[in-house]
């Protein structure tokens, strides 16, 4: 079976949502080929074969109504070669001239998405070497790793147009919703735009995989498409007893973005309330993001609460075989709550993995919080309100830490081993194929 991935991301084990693909994908029984819309080489453990289309290509294409794009291959895993066979053949873009467009995305935000997605809807790729690379591969199904794009979108109908394939899509995003708070007239102008474009590409899917139950069912009944469940896998070995000793190491790693800073400052100040007298009790947290010096102080004390650098995930493993609490934090505000009601982190499954007990604290309204109160796998904390006295009672009661570490475990072993979500995918794509 050859499949055809898209997907907007280099596909990188080092860096999100490259290491999740890696994590469905590896040990595929069949033929992968990567199709991606961004700078960069790949590096990763399941794909040889690749395209590669950036903004600026779909830019030159629009310009000069000439499809272009760039044909790889890797002689082995993770070390990209020019396509061998391509002698003679012209591949624009030698180097990576995209990096401007960062600070310009945060400068000009909605407008220059609106403009970006323009230039993919207008250029044209029939007749250029991305024709040459489909009929070289042949795919006989699409998996679309689409994060509320619709130059993806666009992509797909593309490719379902050309090679007759069918197209499984996953989401993480809350792509569909209008329930949603932001004052920005781009952004409304920009859903709107993708809720009919959603609509016109839905035809082509044979499957709409999501992170939430809920938003599979909303897909199901809105777009009148087929919707599954998809979430990452872990590796859940044998149990082994960790007793807590010492003050309680509580263990934060990952992103900042949409507010959860502010829900880690409510953990800190909790605390450090507690360890007034002595210290019961620490935090820290792994991020490579910047913070100002006033964050910093919220976050970094010294005595209960540590600020450090970001760490590769072999060394995170090792901080949280040392560790007792692998923390998980949510915005409360009402803006990111909105905005992450059907997110499912793939830190959830890292947590579970951790042989930590799992500590969830943001709004019961997240999937992801949801579901892990629903199955008493992690001390949950769904108000700001409520941190302060539930981890108080935890430094008191110890205890508990071996009981959720063993929920926890159980959980992951029963529902999010990587070989029963790997083989559960790779079912959909021949499900899809035999259709």
């Amino acid at each position: 079976m050859n499949v055809l991935v898209l997907t907007e991301e280099v596909w990188n084990d080092k860096i999100y949502p490259g290491n999740v693909m890696t994590n469905w994908l590896s040990g595929f029984s069949g033929t992968l080929a990567n199709l991606y819309l961004a700078s960069g080489e790949p590096d990763n453990l399941c794909c040889s074969r690749y395209f590669q289309i950036t903004d600026r290509m779909a830019l030159e294409s629009l310009i000069t109504r000439k499809g272009t794009g760039k044909w790889l291959i890797t002689r082995r895993f993770g070390t990209a070669n020019h396509y061998p066979e391509l002698k003679g053949k012209k591949l624009h873009l030698k180097g990576d001239k995209t990096r401007g467009y960062k600070p310009l995305k945060a400068v000009l935000g909605g407008p220059l998405r609106l403009c970006r997605d323009q230039v993919w809807l207008r250029s044209d790729f029939k007749g250029s070497l991305l024709m040459d690379f489909l009929e070289d591969f042949r795919p006989e199904v699409i998996f679309s790793l689409r994060f509320y794009s619709r130059r993806m979108l666009y992509m797909e109908r593309l490719l379902h147009s050309v090679t007759g394939a069918p197209v499984i899509v996953f989401t993480g995003d809350d792509e569909y919703s209008l329930r949603q708070l932001n004052i920005s007239p781009f952004y409304w102008c920009r859903k709107l735009l993708f809720r009919k474009d959603l609509r016109k590409t839905a035809p082509v899917y044979a499957k709409y995989l999501t992170l939430s139950e809920r938003q599979s069912r909303q897909m199901e009944e809105e777009l009148g498409v087929s919707a599954g469940v998809l979430r990452k896998g872990g590796s859940f070995e044998g149990y082994r007893e960790k007793p807590a000793a010492g003050p309680i190491r509580i263990v934060y790693a990952g992103r900042l973005y949409c507010n959860r800073k502010k829900t880690l400052a409510a953990i800190a100040k909790a605390i450090s309330l507690i360890n007034r007298n002595e210290v019961l009790m620490t935090l820290e947290i792994y991020t490579k993001e910047k913070l100002t010096q006033k964050e910093r102080k919220h976050l970094h004390d010294e005595r209960s609460v540590f600020l450090k650098s970001f760490v590769s995930p072999e060394s995170l493993e090792e901080i949280y075989q040392a560790a007792d609490v692998a923390l998980l934090a949510e915005s409360f505000d009402l803006k990111n709550k909105l905005l992450t009601k059907y997110s499912f982190s793939t830190k959830i499954v890292d947590c579970l993995a951790s042989s930590c007990a799992v500590l969830a604290v943001g709004p019961y309204e997240n999937e992801g919080i949801r579901y892990l109160k629903k199955n008493k796998a992690a001390i949950c904390i769904g108000s700001p309100e409520n941190i302060y006295p539930v981890l108080s009672r935890l430094a008191g009661h110890r205890d508990k830490i071996e009981l959720y570490r063993r929920r926890a475990w159980e959980l992951g072993r029963k529902e999010h081993q990587e070989e029963k979500i790997r083989g559960e995918l790779e079912e959909v794509l021949k499900e899809a194929v035999k259709e």
